[in-house]
């Protein structure tokens, strides 16, 4: 609102905004990248304010939480949810239509779903690896994002959803840049690998026996992987989290070191033109392991051992203690 001013042109009275609530994220969700909650709880608050919908475009390697946030933040707010995958090539088309199951006509694609999903409750709609999919893509989404309505006239016309319902959580992976128009739209954040101690905590919420001894020779040799700029395929958190499962499953085996160093490296760089980036040599990599590993299933196998042993005791205590009938009594 403008209002006159005695010295020179009208002065316009600033606008005053609420601060942006925190959400309450659910408790085995872990926080990899405060930037990136913040970001998502800004769009949430600005969601029906006009009639562009709030938009996250998540960046960042694979493996970084990018889709977790969309699918927590759809937990959070009690939203439906959906979730299209970008595939090699994928059009607007697989976006706004698709086939009937019995192969005639055409139905209505994911898009508008989740629009009219939005016209009834919360809904969460996580577009997932927009790299993959063809440039056109992101100057579909322009209008979209911006008017909150998409037309095909062989489905009805225009949908149009409700922007205080509908949130839109984009995500991408290094494959390629998206365009300038789009970033525009959203509210854009790299996020990148987790720190040392959140992918501790990634993966012993996945195996909580993990101690950090047992976590920090895989990380290490990860993170030595992931800055390398020649390595292709960069090994993320939950392929981290499954080799160590994996390392724990094999531990019995009576496996000699090469075994174990084959084993670890396929695990850490499945290319093989990827393996001549690893700094550590393989053979230290899995002594340091395999020690581990042995060491804390000796430690896990006399922990139950003793939890038996005073089980039996307290076992024997209360039979002692019971009257000496003559029926012989169960164990």
């Amino acid at each position: 609102m403008e209002r006159p001013s005695a010295n020179g042109p009208a002065e316009v009275e600033p606008v005053s905004l609420e601060p942006a609530p925190r959400i309450a994220f659910p408790p085995d969700y872990i926080l990899t990248d405060p930037a990136a909650i913040l970001a998502v709880e800004c769009a949430v608050h600005s969601m029906g304010e006009g009639e562009s919908l709030g938009a996250v475009l998540l960046d960042g390697p694979p493996g970084c939480g990018k889709t977790f946030l969309g699918k927590a933040l759809a937990r959070v707010l009690g939203a439906k949810r959906y979730l299209f995958q970008f595939f090699p090539g994928c059009g607007k088309e697989e976006l706004l239509r698709d086939r009937a199951l019995d192969g005639q006509g055409l139905v209505a694609g994911l898009l508008p779903q989740a629009i009219s999903s939005s016209r009834e409750g919360k809904t969460v709609l996580i577009l997932n690896e927009l790299d993959k999919a063809d440039v056109s893509v992101d100057s579909f989404l322009l209008d979209f994002l911006n008017e909150g309505s998409i037309t095909i006239p062989q489905l009805g016309g225009e949908l149009c959803a409700d922007p205080k319902n509908l949130f839109v959580a984009i995500t991408k992976n290094d494959l390629r840049d998206a365009t300038e128009a789009l970033i525009r739209r959203c509210r854009t954040v790299y996020m990148g690998w987790p720190t040392l101690e959140t992918e501790i905590r990634l993966i012993q919420s996945v195996w909580p026996w993990a101690t950090r001894a047992l976590c920090e020779p895989l990380i290490g040799a990860a993170n030595q992987l992931r800055q390398h700029p020649g390595v292709k395929k960069k090994p993320s958190p939950p392929e981290i989290t499954r080799l160590l499962g994996d390392c724990w499953r094999i531990r019995r085996r009576n496996l000699s070191l090469l075994e174990w160093s084959r084993f670890l490296v396929t695990g850490l760089v499945p290319l093989p033109q990827d393996r001549k980036y690893l700094e550590e040599n393989p053979m230290a990599l899995a002594a340091r392991m395999r020690s581990r590993i042995l060491s804390a299933d000796r430690q896990s196998e006399a922990r139950a051992s003793d939890a038996s042993t005073r089980t039996n005791g307290v076992d024997q205590k209360r039979l002692a203690s019971l009257p000496q009938t003559g029926v012989p009594l169960r164990t």
